[in-house]
């Protein structure tokens, strides 16, 4: 029984001795959890396979060099890769403005606006975007004067027969994958 419990000891201890080093005890952050890997066989591990639109989002009403009809939707988008890390990503990015729909039903909501930014697949025009301080892409979009007239003037009150909130959702397509979606809900 002796040199059972023995033989059970040494094989855990050889077990244990096989891990890596750094997967189990020690310093250091945390691992991201793994979403299912998005990239193609022989691609790039740190690609995106996240979109997230960032909390910074936001209406900007009074903007410099927009017609005093429109204003602009500042998003603010963020791409992780598989760890979990900041990066930077290409591809084709469409972006769609929600409001609260007709009627009584909790929940409808119907399309307003969309965006399709074709420069986000350049490489250059994508880079000139992305905002080193808060490691998330800066995109201006223009929006219509009713977004415009969201806000009040008056420390950021809705204006009567305003909409409650606005919905972005964002798709990015990159390379050729599944596109990341993410959806956020602007409110005053």
């Amino acid at each position: 029984m002796r040199r059972l419990r023995d033989n059970l000891v040494l094989s855990v201890v050889t077990a244990l001795s096989a891990v890596q080093p750094g997967c189990g005890v020690g310093g250091g952050r945390p691992a991201a959890p793994d979403p299912a890997p998005r990239t193609a066989p022989g691609g790039c591990p740190f690609d995106p396979v996240v979109a997230r639109v960032h909390p910074l989002t936001h209406v900007d009403a009074r903007s410099p060099g927009v017609a005093a009809d429109k204003c602009l939707l500042v998003l603010h988008l963020e791409l992780r890769d598989r760890f979990g890390d900041a990066v930077k990503g290409v591809g084709d990015l469409k972006v769609e403005l929600y409001k609260p729909g007709p009627g009584t039903s909790p929940g409808m909501e119907t399309q307003a606006l969309v965006w399709e930014v074709p420069a986000f697949a350049s490489a250059e025009t994508n880079s000139a975007r992305f905002d080193p301080a808060t490691r998330t892409y800066r995109l201006p979009l223009v929006a219509d004067r009713w977004v415009a007239q969201w806000l009040s003037a008056e420390g950021g009150a809705l204006r009567a027969g305003s909409p409650a909130w606005l919905k972005v959702r964002v798709a990015l397509t990159a390379g050729g994958g599944r596109p990341m979606v993410d959806e956020f809900v602007i409110q005053p």
